[in-house]
């Protein structure tokens, strides 16, 4: 079962990536998979050193930029065009920001998939009560046949765990997914008048996971909903975390909740943060000691950008673990240069990671 994940290389996305893999990898999981949106070329490489997982990184200059999260399903498309025996093996497809504290033991078919429930807000009641006849409309506008969805009532998302997943299914999910988006951006407005004052607009952002969803059953494959892959959210208490074997770390709105809030890190690592704020009873707190956990391998933080001369000029960025990879043997004067003001630069570079930053 290779673990894959798909995103822009972009600092947001790097630490979560560090955060989400480090868990991985202490529960076992080695055959990780990352596809990346060609924008930071440090990023991919840097996974690829320190974390030894497969890298793959394509330009999406092609791709339609309107609808951010169709950039996860173009990267599939992307994937399996450039090698075809992809197109068979089983895949656990999951988001950055998520956390596992359980492996789920699932094994997919070809024809049944398997995937989190997330009928709250993804399920056709949850559609249908956003006004009627809008379900019909958002099945013509990508060629899905409603009587199926109807029929089928899915309401499977987030993770996934797939088997010979197609270059064709992807394409189309890709599409389907900007084209519902824009359909939905165009008769918001329409539904807001016809509900008035109270009514909250269907939730568009989640475009792409309906094309994903319904896509299933257009190639005929089903897609069940599996208990083991329940999930709990930042604001559940520490016992829904005990009892999912998956943590999302979304919604978060603000830094004013005792919970971590992810949005504060987009062009920053929260790695080497004081976190000590967060709610202990909360699922959060969680995954505050997974951030630790990051910080327990990598040992030293890098304070100031550098070129590491004794290693080829390797580049290190400002929040990256030293050394890279984390067994990598370094000389404790070399330590002592790089951490002090016993260097050319009269500053130190590096800094030894605090283990209670969170605690």
């Amino acid at each position: 079962m290779r673990y894959i994940l798909c995103q822009p290389a972009i600092k947001r996305f790097e630490w979560e990536l560090e955060v989400c893999i480090t868990r991985l990898k202490k529960l076992g999981i080695t055959d990780i998979v990352l596809l990346f949106a060609q924008w930071d070329s440090y990023i991919p490489k840097k996974f690829e050193e320190t974390y030894g997982v497969e890298v793959h990184v394509y330009s999406d200059a092609d791709r339609e930029r309107t609808y951010i999260p169709s950039v996860k399903p173009f990267l599939w498309m992307k994937y399996l065009e450039e090698d075809k025996t992809r197109e068979q093996g089983s895949y656990f497809y999951i988001d950055s920001d998520v956390l596992f504290r359980e492996i789920p033991e699932l094994t997919p078919t070809e024809d049944t998939w398997h995937a989190s429930d997330c009928s709250g807000y993804i399920g056709l009641d949850y559609i249908d009560g956003k006004g009627e006849g809008l379900l019909e409309r958002m099945c013509e506008v990508i060629g899905i046949d409603t009587a199926l969805i109807r029929k089928h009532r899915p309401v499977g998302g987030a993770q996934w765990i797939i088997k010979n997943p197609s270059f064709a299914y992807w394409k189309k999910v890709y599409e389907d997914s900007v084209k519902l988006y824009k359909f939905l951006s165009d008769v918001e407005s329409e539904y807001i008048g016809r509900n008035g004052a109270g009514y909250v607009p269907i939730q568009k952002w989640t475009a792409e996971m309906w094309a994903q969803l319904w896509n299933v059953y257009h190639f005929g494959k089903t897609a069940e909903v599996d208990r083991q892959l329940d999930f709990c959210w930042p604001n559940d208490p520490i016992s829904r975390y005990q009892g999912t074997k998956i943590f999302h770390n979304a919604g978060v709105v603000d830094s004013n909740q005792g919970l971590f809030f992810k949005g504060k890190y987009v062009e920053s690592s929260p790695l080497s943060k004081d976190l000590s704020f967060v709610d202990k009873n909360k699922a959060s707190y969680e995954y505050v000691k997974a951030i630790q956990e990051v910080n327990q391998v990598a040992k030293y933080r890098v304070i100031e950008s550098f070129g590491d001369l004794q290693d080829n000029g390797k580049p290190y960025k400002a929040g990256d673990g030293y050394p890279r990879p984390a067994n990598k043997k370094v000389s404790k004067e070399r330590i002592e240069e790089l951490s002090t003001i016993k260097n050319v630069a009269g500053r130190p570079f590096i800094e030894k990671v605090s283990e209670e930053k969170g605690e």
